[in-house]
């Protein structure tokens, strides 16, 4: 194996990619939301069960940790054609805590994960099956990311930071060329962003139905962005902007539809939502996020869950800018 010589000189750095970023917070924001909602889509309709998808993640997290630790590097190509594949012994207790599942609930999602022919018990060896893989081929998400970086390689052109856009295809394959170190740094913001919002709503299912309302709001504003409207979006002022600009709700058949949660446990968590004032229902039966008519800054410092909102926003933001950061050093800047 040849090893490649790193030059730090030709890496791009965090604050750089973090200035990019906040230069363009009105495209970017909404990639990272239409990446999001389709990661959330197709996990709950691998199994119906966010929990049990997590779970799966979560080894395979493990696994891509341990490749790493022992400098190995598969593609994408090379991962899949496996028909089995040996993941680290399942600590119920580190799974359950870091994932907030309780320790009776990760046993009994483990345990259908075995009878589902996902994972196998081989003696002392615990193995994914071609199943488990076909479950957890992350073919969309490759490309949605590759969409993402595609564009932020734009600003950074456009920032002389790059000497010109990368096409989408092209960072895909490179993603794919080096899967199992580019998805682990995936992995690591995923499962961070997912376990802070969990542990705010309680469950995945109600992020995922609060967040169909959030990006459709986003997709009102960037609207208005494109139209002059609103030109002043950044990070700062964006949950005032999207409660009192990004004024049209989705009804809860939509709300189902786009999250491919069933419409019963749709309105149940809507209803929940509701209660907490997270979102409102106007009186055509849209959902709109929040429940205040106007908003401002000083409102937010008031509202202990605007403020926690706001602060989960903000670290989910550094966590995807060290997330980029890395990729970019990894495909891009080499």
């Amino acid at each position: 194996m040849s090893l490649r010589e790193l030059k730090f000189s030709n890496q791009i750095q965090e604050e750089q990619v973090k200035s990019v970023y906040h230069k363009n917070f009105n495209y970017i924001i909404t990639e990272r939301f239409y990446f999001q909602q389709q990661w959330l889509f197709n996990a709950y309709n691998r199994f119906k069960d966010f929990d049990k998808y997590l779970i799966l993640m979560y080894l395979l997290q493990k696994t891509f940790k341990a490749y790493g630790d022992f400098q190995i590097k598969n593609t994408y190509d090379e991962f899949y054609s496996k028909e089995t594949f040996e993941i680290q012994r399942i600590n119920v207790i580190d799974l359950s805590r870091d994932l907030l599942i309780s320790k009776e609930t990760a046993r009994r999602k483990i345990l259908e994960l075995e009878r589902d022919g996902v994972i196998k018990k081989d003696k002392k060896r615990i193995l994914i099956n071609r199943k488990g893989q076909e479950y957890q081929k992350p073919k969309d998400s490759i490309k949605s990311m590759a969409r993402l970086m595609s564009r932020f390689t734009d600003f950074l052109t456009k920032s002389n930071l790059l000497d010109k856009r990368i096409e989408g295809d092209i960072l895909e394959k490179k993603i794919k060329e080096n899967f199992t170190q580019i998805w682990t740094i995936f992995f690591d913001n995923q499962i961070a962003t997912i376990m802070r919002w969990k542990k705010f709503f309680g469950d995945i299912e109600t992020w995922s139905i609060w967040g169909q309302c959030v990006y459709n709001q986003n997709l009102v504003l960037n609207k208005n962005f494109k139209a002059n409207i609103s030109p002043d979006l950044t990070s700062d002022n964006f949950l005032v902007k999207l409660n009192n600009e990004g004024v049209q709700g989705l009804n809860a058949m939509t709300i189902s539809e786009l999250s491919g949660i069933p419409r019963p446990t749709a309105l149940r968590k809507l209803n929940y939502l509701v209660k907490k004032r997270l979102i409102k229902k106007d009186k055509k039966s849209l959902y709109l996020i929040f429940s205040q008519p106007k908003i401002d800054p000083s409102v937010i410092e008031r509202d202990s869950v605007l403020r926690e909102v706001r602060d989960i926003n903000k670290l989910n933001e550094v966590s995807f800018i060290k997330m980029l950061t890395k990729m970019l050093n990894n495909i891009v800047f080499v």
